[in-house]
């Protein structure tokens, strides 16, 4: 699969819900350019949260262009009722997870570059090698809540588990990425 243009910058979830009801509706009605209006809307939150699920630029291309050709598959059996953003986001989580049991990938990604400085390169790796080693019932919440600024019912819904579940999975979550990035700190000094 080619490599996936990124998304225009600038492009907000801000907009109008009935012009998402309304794209939605003509891609259920056979309108294949819709499909690049609701990748506008929706593409570059995609794909922030497959690369932080996978840690992977290139996997993470291949899933969220994944994502938007099985909307494109089932977009007659589309409904425009709210729940479209988080059937997005549980269709890019499972193909998240299918990659990840491929390939395993734990490891730092090949494309960490060192920024402006090398503290703040180091710290960003080390706060995705802690994120990518916590384990998945941890990691999930995080990104989708704390990195993708999904509320917590919608979160709740994406992963299949109530409200009080994903929160206590939330304090864990932080709580341990704390430990980790405290520890993995401590040995970097």
């Amino acid at each position: 699969m080619g490599r996936l243009e990124r998304p225009k910058e600038g492009i907000t979830l801000q907009q109008d819900s009935s012009a998402e009801k309304r794209l939605l509706d003509a891609l259920a009605k056979g309108d294949a350019a819709a499909i690049g209006a609701i990748y506008e809307l929706y593409g570059e939150r995609i794909f922030r949260y497959t690369f932080r699920m996978l840690n992977n630029r290139a996997d993470a291309e291949d899933a969220t262009a994944e994502t938007f050709l099985r909307v494109l598959r089932r977009s007659r059996d589309l409904r425009a009722d709210g729940a479209f953003r988080t059937w997005l986001f549980r269709i890019a989580r499972n193909l998240c997870i299918d990659k990840l049991r491929q390939h395993q990938l734990l490891e730092l990604p090949t494309d960490a570059t060192v920024g402006s400085g090398e503290d703040k390169a180091a710290l960003r790796i080390a706060v995705r090698q802690a994120l990518s080693d916590l384990p998945k019932d941890y990691r999930e919440p995080l990104i989708l809540c704390d990195l993708e600024d999904i509320s917590a019912r919608e979160a709740a819904d994406v992963l299949g588990i109530s409200v009080p579940a994903l929160k206590s999975r939330l304090y864990r979550g932080r709580r341990a990425l704390r430990d980790k990035l405290g520890s993995s700190m401590e040995k970097a000094l």
